[in-house]
């Protein structure tokens, strides 16, 4: 089993160890909510009921094996849009393991366990590298009486509308993750204090469920969610490719061409000087 500090990390092989320290991950301003509303294609409620992993396809010479992961969820809500699977949906995120031994692991993508109660926002199901809106930021992890975000940290709803993050969960500070055959221990450091501010209110399940809902009706009339595009489910044996990445050429920069004028230069400046 391999530890690794805080769930954001890197490309892990299974003999390497590593540490990334972490710091609180609250913002001062909220998560802007508005944003996350909009940004989404679907949002939902659901649970994990099965996690799959397959690499990319090579089907041109410059391809790349990349290992993908599938996480699929029956749905029991939906707050804007809907599943092209009605009640189930695929979700493909890259990373997982490879087919070497080693398991790449991206900052910023969620990972995932069957049995996992979520409200996640999506947007870009197969063509995003993570389809959760803003990164983590768009999966809040639901339980019978709270709701944190991916990182295990308490949700709370500012005066301004906004949400944020606060304390983490103490009983969530060391999280096993089971991706593929091997097991991966994340441990979260919590190194600042958080106070929430004296209007602020930790959101319950119940809470979080009618703001979402209030915040979705806000931007959208009955009529234009009904007309919205369903969510894309990717099935897990698609085929697909990942090209090589290509290097970036040298932005092009204008030369600079600044006219000498004698007069502007002092005497001292236009002397040779021997050192």
């Amino acid at each position: 089993m391999m530890k690794v500090k805080t769930l954001a990390a890197a490309i892990l092989g299974l003999t390497l160890s590593m540490v990334i320290t972490s710091t609180h991950a609250s913002h001062a301003d909220g998560t802007n909510t508005s944003e996350l509303v909009h940004n989404a294609d679907l949002i939902f409620e659901g649970k994990v009921v099965n996690v799959e992993y397959r690499t990319s396809d090579i089907l041109k010479a410059d391809d790349v094996s990349m290992p993908h992961t599938y996480v699929t969820y029956e749905i029991t809500r939906n707050f804007k849009g809907r599943s092209s699977e009605d009640k189930l949906i695929t979700l493909r995120f890259r990373g997982g393991p490879d087919d070497t031994g080693n398991t790449l692991i991206i900052p910023g993508v969620p990972l995932f366990q069957a049995g996992d109660q979520d409200i996640v926002f999506v947007r870009g199901n197969g063509v995003e590298i993570s389809p959760v809106v803003g990164g983590n930021f768009g999966r809040f992890r639901i339980s019978k009486d709270a709701v944190h975000s991916d990182a295990w940290q308490e949700i709370w709803l500012l005066s301004n509308g906004q949400l944020d993050q606060g304390k983490f969960n103490e009983e969530k500070k060391s999280v096993t993750h089971r991706i593929g055959v091997h097991e991966f221990t994340f441990e979260t450091e919590n190194k600042a204090e958080w106070t929430p501010p004296a209007d602020a209110k930790k959101l319950t399940p119940v809470q979080f469920r009618k703001f979402l809902g209030d915040s979705v009706n806000q931007h959208y009339t009955p009529q234009a969610l009904s007309t919205l595009k369903a969510a894309r489910s990717v099935p897990v044996h698609e085929q697909f490719s990942i090209g090589k990445a290509k290097p970036l050429a040298a932005p092009a920069v204008t030369p600079v061409i600044h006219k000498l004028d004698p007069e502007a230069i002092r005497p001292e400046e236009m002397a040779i000087r021997k050192h």
